[in-house]
């Protein structure tokens, strides 16, 4: 009976020195992994700032970046099985595809109206011509830069509980989706705009499947007519 009890006991000690040392082990991993996306953003902001001609390459390796260090939040499986979930799905991507591109619309009419003739400092894209750079481009910006943003602003600012941390992270979450775009206050801020309905539905929802695709569908709607004139104009050479 008491090597029974004893038994158990150092059982119950072996169990719960394994689980402290997981939780100090994860704790170590998370920090790490927030250190690296920072400083992944940092390098990718100085160097668009630098650099005179900023490349796709640039904004994929951010894109990419992001998605391997927040790639434990998205499921090919789970986004699968949202496709065929049922109507609420659609009718919340197609609200969040409504919201987002009324965010654009306010995010133009803000660098056209509100700030004109302040320095807007939207990243200058340039990029090769030639067909695999189109693809590449297209890749690009209707696919890894919005996964990248729901991850890190989702799966990564946005996941905790606490309600005034979830704020202040929503309103960080929204200008660092700004440094993706932009340089200073002005053209940071009107990007900012348009992850907003990013943030809401997902704080509604908490389904990031929804948001990611409302997301590429609207790039797809703003980028594939310019994607399209560039294939036609080579072509045409």
């Amino acid at each position: 009976m008491d090597t029974t009890v004893y038994a158990s006991r150092t059982a119950v000690k072996k169990r719960t020195r394994t689980s402290s040392g997981s939780v100090h082990k994860i704790n170590k991993l998370t920090i790490v992994k927030w250190i690296v996306a920072v400083a992944l953003i940092v390098g990718f902001t100085v160097l668009t700032e630098v650099v005179a001609k900023p490349d796709i390459f640039m904004f994929f390796a951010l894109g990419a970046g992001l998605i391997i260090l927040f790639h434990k939040g998205f499921s090919i499986k789970k986004y699968g099985r949202n496709f065929i979930s049922g109507w609420q799905f659609w009718v919340w991507t197609a609200v969040s595809v409504a919201l987002l591109i009324g965010a654009d619309q306010l995010k133009k009419y803000m660098l056209w109206t509100m700030f004109v003739g302040q320095n807007s400092g939207i990243i200058q894209i340039w990029q090769k011509e030639n067909y695999i750079g189109v693809v590449f481009y297209a890749i690009t910006m209707i696919i890894i830069l919005p996964l990248a943003e729901n991850l890190f602003i989702c799966k990564g600012l946005l996941s905790g509980k606490n309600k005034i941390a979830l704020f202040v992270l929503a309103i960080a979450g929204l200008f660092v989706r700004g440094l993706f775009y932009a340089h200073g206050f002005y053209g940071i801020l009107s990007y900012a705009v348009v992850a907003i309905p990013i943030v809401l539905v997902y704080l509604k929802t908490k389904n990031m499947y929804i948001t990611l695709t409302a997301q590429i569908i609207v790039s797809a709607y703003l980028f594939i007519p310019d994607i399209a004139y560039d294939v036609a104009r080579l072509m045409l050479r």
